[in-house]
């Protein structure tokens, strides 16, 4: 609590009149001057968060700061002396003072800031607005060639001609000017000169390049997730989109409204959704284990952070877990804003592909260039034309089918019993009826259920059951049938009885994600079994169970079955089935195709050496059951589903390195037969059968189809394969593809052999499968069509792959609702606290006719009545050139943000940029075309201020190393385009990655990839580029506004020793060494001369031509006396030497290059 102490009053007097004394009368400021010293000394404990407010004081409100309390006022405007403010900060009783005396912030509160205080409540304590969450309002200038000009009062003298030049490529193009063009601008007025970069169309990609670089560091652009695995990413057509808009000059209105809500846009166009992939940007986890609901809140949560950063100038994170102490930002406010980003459509947690680097993850969509949108179009045509003939048997293939279906069951042996159920009952209180061999339930649906059924057969011999489903009793439709088991009893004798051991099963459809094949009907796990996908695919469902043996007695049978639904997933059970019993002859299970269980992993094992793992025996070899309850050693490892692994394709996910892998699955055999499969490995492999190995490749090779051919020797029942893969480094793959029978009825083709109500009952279009799949292995021309159209097919699957893709993203049907989140946890849901989609109430609403999404969001932020976006983005175009912005601290323009320099220039700034349509160009012009732009960088004791002369800056870790490969004629400009991969050091991804990350490895590009602007280069945000990261550039796991600007001897490393620069500077050298110099003693000063003008744009002073002849003559004695240096010198980097130089001349004058390219005059901005 404040007290006023009356024995106080004269040491306050006299601490007041010392400090009058020492101060001259000043209008005070609240916003300007008091509110950033009670941001930093009082706030904490007196500012705008409950949680911790003491005292139930806000010192940030006028109200409650000259409301009545106990002891008094705390702010009596116009008198210091009665107010408790006053006499606390100046109290002498260490336990009154304020701040207190063991906070941290006590020492902050320095003399000259109290007498501030006591100023300002002397003149009537008068709290405004914070200036930035004013509108901006234009100041009146006058007439005159530049209005930035009025704003700034003292400035140098105008730089040399060649500096401006210099200096305006750069800002323009982040490139320097050549030896032609400083000529020709030299002749040109500054006016002439922007209008010419802005309109020349080289210059217009090179000036696009050169704004996208710290676009992408505000919107967090990287290629790889950033987390755990940092596995590789596919998002560079929205880099290619940022590209376009700034050469195309895009209003940064609609920059704005296409990146936050392109995919929202009614009709919007495919480039308007790719640029919502700024949304997208953002860190994501892959990671097991990882909580799918937590990841959808982080990423929400830091899409609210970067749009307030971004475009705002917030800080909105601190509001998240608690009202913002400082800035009129609640939690509310910051979950309003929240809503507008919580209902994308994605997964928190995504899948892991250890083979597939780029990776568009989902949401995303496909981005044809024209020529590939015109091929698949093309195809599709052809595919539709072939479709449409295949739909259309001929009369003669329709005749041959109907008579193969009438005539299929005689020739295989196989009839169908009248089967009638006597009984039936389940575990629950369902309501179970039944007629002739059909049962239905109703009722109650439980949870889980049994359903027991009691089939009568009056024939002695089955070896089937067939399962005709429908009427799934689920929400959604779908079904988990766990297992099935049956008993056969003699109707004529009920002490005879046994077990049904059934070892087959074949379904008309199928799950396709997780394991939910029909064989896990056979098993008695619980956590598995047989799901239709009936939610997916419309019709019933068919499932036809073999026995391991012929079963039933003479006088007859009764079949107790038992169905179990035991999943997790609750109610998915049928509500119908009719059952039939059925036998077949023995000879025709030759016929009956192998089923097949999905395929299981286990790993990794590390052997004792690389080529050890062959003969050392880790345990799943001998597992002839894949037994998923067994632990191996010395992991405790167990056999688990792997997704990735399927059929016919090649999976490289594989644990990468020195590693051991078991992949394996069951295979269902209705007779023994031999079963010729194809195979592939990375490195080599051991395949065992039933436990025991029947084949052996010990070689170093890739994962490919058709690696090895081998005939498996099945028997009849369930055989189990298990392939052992030995990686010997790299990444680890397999490939497993069965070779078809022609002996067998495959795929629907089982179903001819089944009643005609099962082909009305089962899954939709089986009866058009089935007839597909006939006429597939008896009809030759619907052969040849079907060949066409897989050739087709994969053609146009070569053009698809081919095409670019890019995440998005893509708003759900019905929005999440938002809630305050307790502390900002996830799980912490204040269900009481529900909020509306909004925006900070202290900065305004949305307006009003408004889309309730992301459309209304973006325009709100480019709105006038917005006051911050066009104030925060002049700023960062002031900061950009100037390389401080006018208000210091673009990131913040929040309470405890810098005061804006020079306050009327930002606000004439960001009206002009508002009126003018939000023209980012017009701006830059406007600035480059001042005189306080054109200023000198030199100045002296007497103009000493901000902008009284241009401020030096060093330029970008891009800049520097673009100027290298420009000046050197190595850059290879191309507009747009997948990342590269430029020279680094080995070794430094594999030191920052997991096994099985897609990006362990850093493989270097070739070509025109070593040489491309460095934005294009591959960031991999665990490990980014590392020649940039040393020139400060960030890592891109968050946003970042402003690099930071370190000088470290790192850097000078980089620029001597990096493959890139040295390589640069031999061309460089190489360069000046074929041009024609004069042939009188001057050549060589000449060449050097030629050498410091391409780099700087003037000749070099007598003293510095002196040093680089001294520096030339010494390195030339060193490579002449030394040639095998000069050799091991030009071997650096790609490009080729010339046979023509001389190997010591060009080795001694790259060396120089190489100095004057690492020269402060060369890598700093004039």
């Amino acid at each position: 609590m404040l007290r006023y102490r009356p024995w106080q009053i004269g040491n306050l007097m006299i601490s007041w009149l010392v400090l009058s004394l020492l101060s001259a009368p000043q209008q005070v400021q609240y916003s300007r001057d008091i509110q950033p010293i009670l941001s930093s000394s009082c706030f904490t404990c007196h500012g705008r968060d409950p949680s911790s407010r003491k005292e139930d004081l806000r010192l940030d409100s006028f109200d409650s700061a000259t409301a009545e309390r106990e002891s008094g006022f705390p702010l009596v405007p116009g008198d210091p002396e009665a107010s408790l403010i006053w006499q606390r900060i100046n109290a002498k009783d260490l336990d009154d003072i304020m701040p207190p005396l063991k906070s941290k912030v006590h020492d902050q509160l320095i003399d000259e800031q109290r007498l501030l205080i006591y100023d300002w409540i002397k003149q009537g304590a008068k709290y405004e607005k914070h200036w930035a969450f004013i509108p901006p309002q234009r100041s009146d200038v006058p007439d005159r060639a530049n209005p930035i000009d009025h704003f700034i009062q003292q400035r140098s003298a105008k730089a040399e001609k060649h500096t401006l030049i210099r200096r305006l490529f750069i800002d323009v193009t982040g490139l320097p000017p050549t030896l032609e063009e400083y000529d020709l601008f030299a002749g040109l007025s500054q006016t002439e000169r922007i209008n010419k970069l802005f309109s020349a169309p080289v210059y217009q990609q090179r000036y696009a390049e050169r704004m996208a670089t710290p676009w992408l560091d505000a919107s967090r652009y990287g290629d790889t997730i950033g987390t755990h695995t940092d596995s590789g990413r596919q998002m560079w057509k929205w880099r290619d989109w940022v590209l376009e808009a700034y050469r195309s000059n895009m209003p940064f209105d609609q920059f704005t409204y296409e990146q936050l809500a392109g995919d929202l846009i009614e009709n919007g166009s495919l480039s308007q959704k790719v640029a919502s992939g700024f949304n997208r940007n953002h860190v994501m986890t892959d990671e097991g284990g990882a909580i799918n609901e937590e990841y959808l809140v982080e990423y929400a949560a830091e899409r609210t952070n970067t749009t307030g950063e971004v475009f705002l100038g917030l800080a909105m994170g601190c509001a998240r877990c608690h009202d913002h102490k400082f800035n009129p930002i609640t939690q509310e406010d910051f979950f309003s804003m929240f809503a507008y980003f919580n209902s994308n459509d994605e997964p928190g947690l995504y899948s892991q592909e250890g083979n597939n680097p780029t990776r568009a993850f989902e949401p995303m969509i496909s981005v044809p260039s024209s020529k590939q949108q015109a091929q698949l179009e093309l195809y599709g045509v052809d595919i539709a034309a072939v479709e449409a003939m295949l739909a259309l048997p001929s009369p003669k293939d329709a005749a041959e089918f109907v008579s193969f279906l009438d005539n299929a069951k005689e020739e295989l042996g196989v009839k169908w019993h009248d089967s009638t159920i006597s009984e039936a009952s389940t575990s629950s209180e369902s309501t179970i009826i039944f007629e002739n061999n059909t049962f239905v339930l109703s009722g109650e649906n439980p949870s889980t259920d049994e359903h027991f059924i009691s089939l009568d057969v009056a024939e002695s011999s089955s070896r089937m059951l067939l399962f005709e489903f429908s009427n799934g009793r689920a929400a959604n439709g779908n079904v988990v049938l766990s297992s099935v088991e049956a008993e056969c009893v003699s109707l004529a004798d009920p002490t005879q009885r046994n077990s049904i051991n059934f070892d087959w099963a074949w379904a008309d459809h199928s799950q396709d994600n997780d394991d939910w094949e029909a064989v896990n009907v056979l098993d008695d796990d619980d956590k598995t079994g047989w799901a239709p996908a009936a939610h997916m695919v419309d019709g019933g469902r068919n499932l036809l169970l073999m026995a391991d043996a012929k079963f039933g007695y003479a006088g007859g049978s009764q079949i107790k079955i038992t169905l179990r639904y035991k999943s997790v997933h609750a109610q998915h059970v049928y509500g119908q089935a009719t059952i039939t019993a059925g036998d077949i002859t023995t000879s025709s299970l030759d016929l009956m195709p192998i089923a097949s269980s999905r395929w299981y992993g286990t790993w990794p094992y590390t052997p004792t050496d690389r080529y050890s793992g062959y003969d050392q025996t880790f345990g799943p070899e001998a597992d002839a059951t894949i037994d998923f309850g067994k632990k191996y050693a010395p992991d405790s490892y167990s056999w688990v589903l792997v997704e990735g692994v399927k059929d016919n394709e090649v999976f490289n996910g594989l644990p990468a390195g020195e590693k051991v892998s078991f992949a394996g699955k069951k295979l269902y055999v209705p007779s023994a037969r031999n079963f010729e499969v194809s195979i592939g490995s990375d490195d080599g492999v051991q395949v065992f059968l039933n436990g025991k190995m029947v084949f052996e490749n010990r070689i170093d090779r890739g994962a490919t189809p058709d690696g090895d051919r081998l005939t498996l020797e099945l028997v009849a029942g369930i055989n189990t394969v298990v392939m052992k893969i030995v990686n010997t480094g790299g990444v680890g793959g397999m490939y497993w593809s069965p070779q078809p029978s022609t002996d067998e009825l495959s795929n629907s083709l089982v179903w001819s052999i089944a009643p005609q109500s099962s082909l009305q009952n089962g899954v939709a279009g089986l009866h058009e499968k089935l007839s597909a799949d006939w006429r597939l292995m008896h009809s030759p021309e619907y052969r040849a069509q079907t060949t066409k159209l897989a050739k087709l097919n994969v053609e146009r699957g070569v053009v698809e792959a081919a095409i670019p893709k890019t995440m998005v993203m893509s708003e759900l049907a019905e929005p999440r609702q938002a809630y305050v989140l307790t502390r900002g946890e996830y799980d912490q849901a204040d269900l009481e606290r529900p909020v509306s989609r909004g925006v900070p109430a202290e900065l305004g609403s949305v307006l009003e006719d408004a889309p309730n999404d992301r459309r209304g969001l973006a325009q709100w932020l480019v709105s006038p009545e917005n006051p911050l976006t066009a104030r925060v983005y002049v700023n960062r175009l002031w900061q950009m050139v100037f390389g401080t912005g006018i208000v210091a601290t673009p990131n913040d323009f929040g309470v405890q943000g810098a005061w804006p320099s020079h306050p009327e220039l930002l606000d004439w700034l960001a009206v002009e940029f508002i009126e003018s349509g939000w023209d980012i160009q017009h701006i830059l012009k406007i600035i480059y075309s001042s005189e306080t732009y054109q200023q000198s960088s030199v100045t002296n004791n007497d103009a000493r201020s901000f902008l009284s002369y241009f401020p030096r800056q060093r330029m970008g870790a891009e800049e520097i190393r673009d100027q290298a490969l420009f000046l050197s004629g190595l850059l290879v400009e191309e507009l747009g385009g997948a990342s590269v991969k430029p020279y680094q050091p080995d070794g430094l991804w594999k030191e920052v990655s997991m096994p099985q990350s897609n990006t362990s490895t850093f493989v270097r590009g070739e070509g025109n990839d070593l040489y491309r602007r460095s934005l294009y280069t591959y960031w991999k945000r665990a490990s980014p580029p590392p020649s940039l990261l040393m020139f400060d550039a960030p890592t891109r796991e968050f946003c970042t506004i402003t690099r930071g600007a370190t000088n470290t001897p790192l850097q000078a490393l980089v620029l001597w020793n990096d493959v890139q620069y040295v390589e640069a500077a031999r061309m460089l050298a190489q360069q000046v060494l074929l041009l024609d110099a004069p042939q009188e003693n001057g050549a060589e000063h000449w060449r050097l001369t030629e050498l410091f003008k391409t780099c700087t744009g003037r000749a070099p002073s007598e003293e510095e031509a002196r040093f680089l002849n001294a520096t030339l003559s010494s390195m030339r004695t060193k490579f002449e006396t030394a040639p095998e240096d000069a050799a091991s010198l030009l071997e650096y980097g790609e490009a080729v030497v010339d046979p023509s130089v001389d190997s010591s001349k060009l080795a001694a004058y790259t060396l120089v290059a190489n100095v004057i390219l690492s020269l402060d005059e060369v890598i700093n901005k004039n």
